[in-house]
């Protein structure tokens, strides 16, 4: 019983080598002996031998593979350290106390080659083997870097490595995690990551955080995956920029070039890298809220904060970004670096958007800004999605953009009249039946007459609150209803199945307006609800000259067929093969036949060649009544011969 587990090394000093090792552990050892002393990092007592680990995983083992012994601060008992919960054996153990050191050795993998050792495992696992906690939760990581990669959320990067001889420079991909989803996705990963992933710490009592763990392993994954699947020209020349270019695509990351070339590049490379985090950096972003005016005021307001990635409900009011002093700023265990010059950054790049933005920043600490209604309009509709796409954030009054806050329309549909009430409620509604329409313009839950709308548009005013609640005005939605109100026809009679298909949700806008609802009276609802199977379908009694006797559930599936038969819709049958599809169908055709006295013109039945004789046997055995006509072959009747034929046959 073996136990395979990856256990990811992220770089602690410039220069360190990042990478994953691959260990397992085995049952197959003489019990682990009982030993209380308290000594240095020992050996893993029950590790799988490295060859007989790579022997398991050649078949998806990269080729560079070398050994390496990392010491990892496990759960310990007198017996060693604690079997992972998914290794079966046989040994008396206890739970383990203590965290105790323990060397363990395994196949040491570099980023590129970890790489493509995940890709492998998701096609198979080796069958002897069971995955530990530890190797299923990276995993899902690799899933969410290939996401990345699929997406291409990534952007080339230019590092300054300092170490105690030199400084260089490395050509790195790193992966743009910049969206709300994002943020919460990567919270609930480093929620759930499972403490054996921070077993390899240097003192157990500080474990190094989850999250540190799992940006060093999306961003070195996300670079190797780009490296292993991309490859370009090589470049003859050696200028910084084509350096830099050269090294984001083969192994070695370092950028060749004299230093003050590269210093240069790098001066170069973070002005450019500053307008593309104008909006926050990982931890925190610029955002904006929009506030609707009091009953007894006029202007918008919108506000300047300071938003955290993980959490969007922690908020800092540009108010206290000003006041707050020093290059950093500490609100609920959250440090944002450089608040003030943030903030001024992004609300310069806001404002070459949005003018009344630009307008603000003469004052010297500007919280916020008053907005007409127009302004206020202009922003929501044209400023928000551009700052939005950018990485800003938007927190927008709750109504935007929500069903019932603009100009749409409703329908109402009416059968109750003298004929319609009769046929309704005796069932005897047909497809061609005329149901009486009648359109109503909308403004949220509002229904306007002409002269209201009217008043509303010579507000001239985009955004207007009616009854306690704002819905937005646009031009082009005016235009709509003026030609709502001045080329539809608003009210008439339309067949039952145009009825069905609006009232269902067959029809999303009409005259360019979106249909907010549907009304329907109390008989046309009954109706409908009939048709869906809302109500109790009618089990029919067996037909005359039935010679069988029908199952429930075929009883079932018999009254069905001849419900939708009668009110003149198709229907799908969709029992499994062999519970008896072709009896029920007879019984509905025997019924029709018995209501009747006769069939008004032959049913044709098509069906697979394989099955024809089958349905001609239950036929004369079970509707003997029902005469049958042979369609079939190359001596089929053709023409008169087979019109005359068919006239005698049901």
């Amino acid at each position: 019983m073996y136990v395979l587990h990856i256990h990811w090394h992220m770089p602690e000093t410039p220069g360190d080598e990042s990478g994953v090792l691959v260990w397992a552990e085995t049952s197959e050892v003489k019990h682990p002996k009982c030993d209380r002393r308290r000594k240095s990092a020992q050996p893993h007592p029950f590790l799988l031998s490295t060859d007989e680990l790579q022997a398991h995983l050649q078949t998806i083992l990269p080729g560079s593979v070398s050994r390496r012994v990392l010491t990892f601060w496990l759960p310990a008992n007198a017996y060693g350290p604690v079997p992972s919960p998914e290794l079966i054996h046989d040994w008396e153990q206890a739970d383990g106390s203590d965290l105790l050191p323990w060397k363990v050795s395994g196949l040491w993998l570099d980023a590129w080659s970890a790489f493509q050792f995940l890709v492998g495992l998701i096609d198979q696992t080796p069958a002897p083997l069971r995955l530990g906690s530890d190797l299923r939760y990276w995993q899902y990581g690799f899933n969410f870097v290939l996401e990345v990669l699929s997406q291409q959320k990534y952007r080339p990067t230019l590092i300054e490595v300092q170490t105690k001889q030199s400084i260089h420079y490395e050509a790195r991909w790193q992966p743009v995690l910049d969206s709300e989803d994002d943020a919460r996705r990567i919270i609930q990963l480093a929620l759930a990551m499972p403490p054996i992933c921070q077993a390899g710490a240097p003192k157990p009592e500080e474990p190094i955080p989850a999250r540190a763990l799992l940006d060093s392993f999306f961003n070195y994954l996300t670079d190797a995956g780009i490296r292993c699947w991309t490859t370009i020209p090589p470049a003859t020349d050696n200028q910084p920029l084509t350096s830099w270019l050269r090294a984001l695509f083969q192994n070695d990351p370092v950028v060749q070039g004299r230093q003050e070339q590269l210093h240069h590049l790098h001066s170069s490379y973070r002005a450019w890298v500053r307008t593309l985090t104008i909006a926050g950096d990982k931890h925190y972003r610029i955002a904006f809220r929009l506030e609707a005016p009091d009953l007894e005021e006029e202007d918008w307001e919108l506000h300047y904060l300071l938003q955290a990635r993980d959490d969007a409900s922690l908020v800092v009011q540009a108010g206290d970004v000003w006041e707050s002093e020093g290059g950093a700023l500490e609100i609920l265990d959250r440090r944002f670096k450089h608040p003030q010059e943030h903030l001024l950054a992004g609300l310069g790049y806001a404002g070459r958007f949005f003018t009344p933005i630009q307008r603000s920043l003469q004052k010297q600490n500007p919280a916020s800004v008053k907005l007409s209604s127009q302004e206020a309009f202009d922003f929501l509709r044209h400023c928000a999605p551009q700052l939005q796409q950018s990485g800003f954030g938007l927190l927008t009054p709750p109504w935007w953009n929500k069903p019932g806050t603009r100009l749409g329309v409703r329908l109402k549909l009416d059968s109750n009249r003298a004929r319609g009430v009769a046929e309704v409620s005796t069932g005897h509604m047909s497809f061609d039946q005329l149901i009486n329409y009648r359109w109503q313009l909308l403004l949220g839950e509002t229904v306007l007459t002409r002269e209201e709308f009217d008043a509303l548009v010579a507000l001239k005013s985009p955004l207007v609150q009616i009854r306690g609640q704002w819905v937005q005005l646009d031009p082009d939605q005016i235009e709509k209803a003026i030609q709502f109100w001045e080329k539809q026809q608003l009210e008439g009679d339309l067949s039952i199945l145009e009825a069905m298909q609006l009232s269902l949700g067959g029809v999303d806008t009409h005259g360019g307006l979106p249909v907010e609802g549907v009304e329907i009276d109390h008989w046309l609802d009954h109706w409908l609800n009939m048709l869906q199977g809302e109500e109790t379908l009618e089990i029919l009694p067996p037909p005359e000259h039935l010679y069988a006797t029908l199952r429930p559930y075929q009883e079932y599936g018999y009254s069905w067929l001849d419900f939708a038969r009668r009110w003149g819709m198709g229907a799908i049958l969709a029992d499994d093969m062999g519970l008896g599809k072709t009896i029920q169908t007879l019984a509905m055709v025997q019924k029709m036949k018995a209501e009747s006295g006769g069939l008004p013109a032959p049913i044709l039945l098509v069906c697979p060649t394989s099955v024809v004789t089958n349905w001609k046997i239950e036929s004369d055995r079970f509707t003997p009544e029902l005469r049958t006509m042979i369609h079939q072959g190359g001596s089929r009747l053709r023409d008169e011969a087979f019109l005359e034929a068919s006239q005698g046959v049901d």
